[in-house]
């Protein structure tokens, strides 16, 4: 039994490392070099980046980090641990995972793809309960304190985020941050339906 525990757990933690790398990738070769800011603690990452050159993963480490604290204050150490794996792993793929434009010539085909990427990474993040950590934090917190739905805090940080677009670069890059979410929401849902009819099976 334990062999097979161990088996299930290293599965788990190989499946969320592929999440996670999805995850930089997109952003690394995706958003990135377009500077578009698609929410979360990655967008923030990226406005910084945009407008006073702070490495993303740096960002995303110190956000990640002060979400972890707020999280071991306000939530069980179960769910704290949970963030723990994914808080310090995403920025070091990022940290690692080279910036490059793949698609220099079009912003739009550049960030649906980049959306599509990072929507699947967090779908399979979503089927193992883990999470990377950052703006998923606060949402948890005002979900256990006032009872509001995960999901409208969430979209609230987002959007917030997706409007330092227009101050930082331009509205255009608002409506490409804004076509992500979308774009990334359709793909998470996607993925959940098609993994839950294989369970189905």
């Amino acid at each position: 039994m334990k062999k097979k525990n161990k088996k299930r757990l290293s599965a788990k933690l190989l499946i969320m490392l592929v999440a996670l790398e999805l995850i930089a990738f997109s952003l690394n070769m995706f958003f990135e070099p377009h500077s578009i800011a698609a929410g979360g603690a990655t967008g923030i990452a990226i406005l910084l980046q945009a407008g006073w050159k702070i490495p993303t993963f740096i960002s995303v480490l110190v956000i990640n980090i002060v979400m972890l604290v707020l999280a071991y204050l306000h939530l069980d150490r179960q769910t704290t641990v949970k963030l723990a794996l994914g808080s310090f792993m995403l920025p070091l793929l990022l940290y690692i995972t080279p910036v490059y434009n793949l698609i220099p010539d079009s912003r739009i085909i550049s960030i649906i793809v980049g959306s599509i990427i990072f929507g699947i990474g967090l779908a399979i993040l979503y089927t193992l309960n883990m999470s990377s950590g950052g703006t998923t934090v606060p949402p948890m917190i005002i979900h256990k304190n006032f009872g509001v739905d995960k999901y409208i805090s969430l979209f609230i940080i987002d959007a917030i985020v997706c409007l330092g677009n227009i101050a930082l670069t331009d509205i255009f890059s608002f409506l490409l941050a804004v076509m992500s979410v979308g774009i990334s929401s359709l793909s998470i849902k996607g993925f959940g339906i098609i993994h839950a009819r294989r369970l189905a099976r």
